[in-house]
């Protein structure tokens, strides 16, 4: 039980870690890179190794002195060992097996609920105690033991190998920038807060506008605010979407394009947090959302602070801990290393919301209290409404009554579901409806104390969401190949310092056009690689000439490969042109008389569908040539 045996151990984690994410992962890191992550996780995975195998001899020595019997104390030490790795060996199986279930099956009870996967897990570990009890504790971890013996020279051989790579290729650690030089005329400038709240569908916020809301303290902000009402996010879910934020770039340029993905290297220096140091700020981020924050993102050394948000998570915080390796995949293994944890949460948390927004303010709040001798730009990136859908208390039920879907093991995960479940995608929906409600009462509490800090008045700040949530089209949530409205309008305001009247925008903008914004407001050098523009000219005088926007969903686009799938979209003027690539086919929707996108018009309007699919397909080939640019000359 020595090196070998912890050496061995981690052997047989490893494959169970990896298989599942290894065709992800290599969409966006190159194979000595990926390699590089495995002999990292291979090193650290014998840290509880060890501590078991420590823990096991040291319950065998007592077991001895007690004047157990050599065998039985051996069996119960090995116990110590293999008990909790073949615990999480067979529900990393069985959420496997269930999964593959849902892939190959047309029935919709195995989308319902997480537990499925539980049933799965827990039959397999029923069976290795079946066996365990035919053959005897002993005899069983005895020949477990023995098969595990076996392989200590490959295991030692890995670790070799691994420790060896690391020495070559050191993964880098989270560390903060050196300050930021205090640039003339700095002290002038107005902060800046960057609010974004995760998953804002702006079809079922209604920020703009005079109608029914459910945000009326967000609508009463927008009061003396700029509120765009045809703001649409660059992508429909966090990683593309919060990377245009910080870049200014649309995915198919910055190319962090797969939930784990990184914004690609030469983007990484020239973010908007770059530009604003170089401007003379202090740069600070909080995510609730790990995949929003910068550390995910690759950008973090442009900040002086940057913090995940507390949550009550047991899940979480092994990922967080894995980000101090902020370079790496690391903190998305986790799931596979010991995926009870997620499971866990579902469970314990019940009613409650693991990553209330109170938490993430209150550390912007900490944060804004300290004392600072530079203008300041804050990022604070908040989950709920994101799933799972459960509202506080305050706005619990104000929609819809009774027991229903009141717990979070009720709820499906994302992704299709069969027609007939619509009606219980309908009340889904009204659950998400009341959490933006209590998302609304979290934001109006922290402009309150923005406010009577005397804050409010004298910060540029700028509130929107990175995607929004479909409850339609047989697909629940976001990310996927759907890009229709429902998933990408989002809400927008911004309100410049002293700000009291009112103003509407309905020209269509982008998510890309943040970035591009702040900068010029903060009089900050240029975001180089930004293809959106600057909203200033919007925010002074009421008006803004319209161009394109662009939209799309990148996920099974590798980096490294000519662009020949994914799902993009133009929005010129009213019009809408859905391009499926892999599939050769586009969709033509006139937004203003067909907001939800059912009648596809390229049939009848073929003269505009062909207009704006070239105009698409001559910016998908300028996206391949950047991305050419990029990647293929390494």
């Amino acid at each position: 039980m020595g090196l070998s045996s912890y050496a061995a151990l981690g052997l047989i984690w490893l494959p169970l870690v990896l298989l599942r994410q290894v065709d992800a992962f290599l969409a966006f890191k190159r194979p000595l890179e990926l390699a590089g992550d495995l002999a990292l996780a291979y090193v650290l995975l014998l840290v509880p190794v060890a501590l078991l195998t420590t823990l096991a001899l040291m319950l065998k020595f007592v077991l001895r002195r007690l004047g157990l019997r050599r065998e039985p104390a051996n069996g119960a030490a090995w116990f110590v060992v293999m008990g909790p790795t073949l615990w999480v060996c067979s529900w990393q199986l069985g959420g496997s097996a269930w999964a593959w279930l849902k892939t190959v099956t047309a029935s919709s009870t195995l989308t319902i609920g997480s537990h499925g996967r539980v049933a799965a897990s827990v039959a397999l570990l029923l069976v290795l105690l079946l066996l365990i009890r035919r053959q005897g504790m002993a005899a069983f971890f005895g020949g477990l033991v023995h098969r595990l013996r076996a392989l200590h020279r490959p295991a030692l051989l890995m670790l070799a190998l691994s420790v060896g790579l690391l020495l070559v290729q050191p993964p880098r650690l989270l560390s903060r920038p050196a300050p930021a030089a205090v640039v003339a005329g700095g002290a002038d400038k107005p902060d800046i807060i960057l609010i974004t709240i995760d998953t804002l569908a702006e079809a079922d916020a209604q920020v703009c506008g005079d109608g029914p809301t459910l945000m009326p303290r967000l609508r009463e902000f927008a009061q003396q605010a700029t509120c765009f009402s045809r703001h649409y996010a660059s992508s429909n879910f966090t990683t593309p979407s919060t990377a245009t934020m910080e870049t200014g770039s649309l995915p198919w340029n910055h190319w962090a394009v797969q939930i784990v993905a990184k914004v690609a290297s030469p983007l990484q220096p020239v973010s908007l947090a770059a530009q604003l140091r170089a401007a003379g700020y202090e740069t600070h981020a909080v995510s609730t959302n790990l995949l929003a924050s910068p550390r995910h993102h690759g950008t973090d050394r442009s900040y002086d602070s940057e913090v995940i948000a507390p949550s009550t998570s047991w899940g979480a915080k092994p990922r967080e801990v894995l980000t101090l390796f902020p370079d790496t995949t690391l903190p998305y293994w986790f799931s596979a290393i010991v995926p009870f944890l997620d499971t866990l949460d579902i469970y314990r948390h019940g009613e409650q919301h693991p990553y209330a927004p109170e938490q993430a303010y209150a550390v912007l709040q900490q944060r804004m209290a300290e004392r600072h001798q530079r203008p300041q730009f804050f990022w604070v990136h908040t989950l709920p409404p994101h799933d799972p859908y459960l509202p506080p208390a305050s706005t619990k039920h104000k929609l819809l009554n009774g027991p229903e879907l009141a717990r979070w093991s009720e709820f499906q995960a994302m992704g299709p579901y069969a027609a007939d479940k619509q009606p219980l995608m309908d009340k889904y929906r009204l659950r998400y409806r009341e959490a933006i409600m209590g998302s609304d009462e979290a934001l109006g509490r922290l402009l309150d104390q923005l406010r009577a800090s005397g804050r409010l008045d004298k910060a540029i700040i700028v509130i929107s969401s990175d995607h929004g949530e479909s409850f339609e089209r047989g697909f629940l949530g976001h990310a996927g190949g759907l890009i229709h409205n429902a998933v990408l309008q989002v809400p927008l305001v911004v309100r410049l310092p002293g700000q009291q009247a009112a103003q509407r925008i309905s020209t269509p903008v982008s998510l890309a056009d943040i970035a591009p914004t702040i900068a010029d407001l903060a009089h900050a050098p240029t975001l180089p690689q930004a293809d959106g523009r600057s909203l200033r000219a919007a925010l002074e005088t009421g008006a803004i000439e319209p161009r394109p926007v662009y939209a799309m969903a990148m996920e099974r686009q590798s980096r490294f490969e000519t662009i020949r799938a994914g799902h993009y979209a133009v929005i010129d003027g009213d019009y809408k042109l859905v391009l499926h690539l892999a599939e050769k086919h586009s969709e033509l929707f006139d937004l203003s008389r067909d907001p939800l996108e059912l009648q596809d018009l390229s049939k009848t309007e073929p003269q505009r569908a062909a207009t704006m699919r070239q105009m698409l397909e001559a910016q998908l080939h300028q996206a391949e040539a950047h991305r050419q640019s990029l990647f293929d000359r390494h």
